[in-house]
């Protein structure tokens, strides 16, 4: 079916955009290591071997790091599906994906806050409401390419369309369960995305692997 010119001519290159996400979120994966506070060597030089009390103490830090690291590279793996599929961007998904990117270069700060103060609640909410913000864009983005999918998307149908919806729920839903556990005071309610990858096995394992 051919396109609306004025459409087209509407639609925004993806090469720009698409070089500004991976910059973004691989400066937002690697600044990830700085919230792993060291400390200063001169506060143990009287010590024999403060390796390990550093590192038991940095435990929090490194948990939260590796937990941040590894959502963050699978929101990147599905913003990279979505831009395969999509033949060019208007500006309301434009500026969905800039409110977005917003909210990965939030996630350092609020990995800091939640590895610093494990056993405060108020930490785990905020780094849990910032991936529910990220994954709940990345749902809306979804529904609003479904919706002009002819101008989008024309290789997918509705049914992987649908499947994508389907996964880009996962995030905000793990995101709003870990929020009301958390405001209910249970610790350690990041490791609710633990079950992401066993969600995802539930859902799409009997699919067949799409080139």
């Amino acid at each position: 079916m051919t396109d609306d010119p004025a459409i087209s001519q509407r639609r925004i290159p993806l090469d720009r955009i698409s070089v500004l996400i991976d910059s973004i979120y691989a400066f937002a994966m690697t600044l990830l290591v700085l919230t792993i506070n060291i400390p200063s060597k001169y506060e143990h030089a009287k010590e024999a071997a403060p390796v390990f009390a550093i590192i038991m103490a940095d435990l929090p830090d490194l948990i939260h790091y590796f937990i941040a690291f590894i959502l963050l590279a699978i929101l990147w793996y599905f913003e990279h599906q979505r831009f395969r599929s999509l033949i060019g961007l208007d500006r309301p998904l434009l500026c969905l994906n800039m409110a977005s990117l917003a909210f990965v270069c939030l996630l350092p700060f609020s990995t800091n806050v939640a590895g610093d103060y494990p056993f405060d609640h108020v930490g785990a909410i905020l780094f849990e409401f910032n991936i529910f913000i990220i994954g709940s864009i990345a749902l809306i983005q979804w529904v609003y390419i479904r919706n002009r999918c002819r101008n989008l998307v024309p290789g997918l149908s509705l049914s992987q369309i649908s499947r994508e919806i389907l996964w880009s729920a996962i995030f905000p839903a793990l995101s709003f369960i870990g929020i009301i556990l958390a405001l209910c005071h249970i610790p350690f309610t990041l490791s609710i995305y633990i079950l992401v990858p066993f969600i995802m096995a539930f859902l799409f394992w009997g699919e067949p692997v799409r080139n």
